[in-house]
């Protein structure tokens, strides 16, 4: 039978991010034990707060938790041996595009031969644009995304939760142009990306696409 922290932990990993009382009223313990749970895992590096909720009414923000970057993973490893790759190869007069466009042709091939999700060497733009995103979406979350497609009048859109180059956005501001070449090649779409490491209303941080 699992204790009362491991519980904690199980249901904040469930979720994209939760408060105190979100784990109180869920597994049914005070805000107190919550929030003491919540500290020992946040200084065992299981999970850390990844931003404020807004108070409803008079009330106190509350610090949202999610699972930890490191426990999440990154995308790294892999983009660093697809860039090696097309080191070897020579990159010499080609454009950013064209370099950027090869490392995410070099990434779903390694996804391909590694036996990524079924069905994605047989890419084709006469599969339905819903059943591509849905596809995508599976991916994108294999590759620690956090992803989900949304529908909307004027066109789809992707979300990004999470950030796999948050390590290195900042040195390298074209880890965004590589994610929508990424889910432009998943998807046989153009995509333009309309909101980059915002805040929605929930205190949580994402990127967006409009197919």
């Amino acid at each position: 039978m699992s204790t009362s922290r491991q519980q904690v932990l199980e249901f904040v990993n469930s979720q994209r991010a939760v408060t105190a009382m979100d784990v109180a009223r869920t597994l049914r313990m005070t805000g107190a034990n919550a929030r003491h749970h919540l500290a020992i895992l946040k200084n065992q590096g299981l999970v850390e707060v990844v931003g404020i909720r807004p108070p409803m009414g008079r009330g106190r923000p509350s610090k949202l938790y999610s699972k930890s970057s490191q426990a999440k993973g990154d995308n790294i490893g892999a983009l660093a041996a697809a860039f090696l790759d097309e080191l070897v190869d020579g990159m010499a007069g080609k454009n950013r595009e064209q370099i950027l466009n090869n490392l995410v042709g070099r990434m779903i091939g390694r996804l391909i031969e590694n036996g990524g999700l079924p069905g994605l060497k047989d890419r084709n733009a006469r599969v339905s644009l819903t059943q591509r995103l849905f596809r995508s979406v599976v991916l994108l979350n294999d590759l620690n995304y956090q992803a989900r497609w949304e529908a909307h009048a004027e066109s789809p859109q992707v979300i990004l939760g999470h950030c796999p180059y948050a390590a290195i956005i900042d040195e390298h501001p074209e880890m965004c142009q590589l994610d929508a070449l990424l889910i432009e090649e998943l998807l046989i779409s153009p995509v333009d990306q309309f909101a980059k490491l915002e805040t929605d209303s929930r205190g949580l941080r994402y990127c967006a696409f409009a197919v």
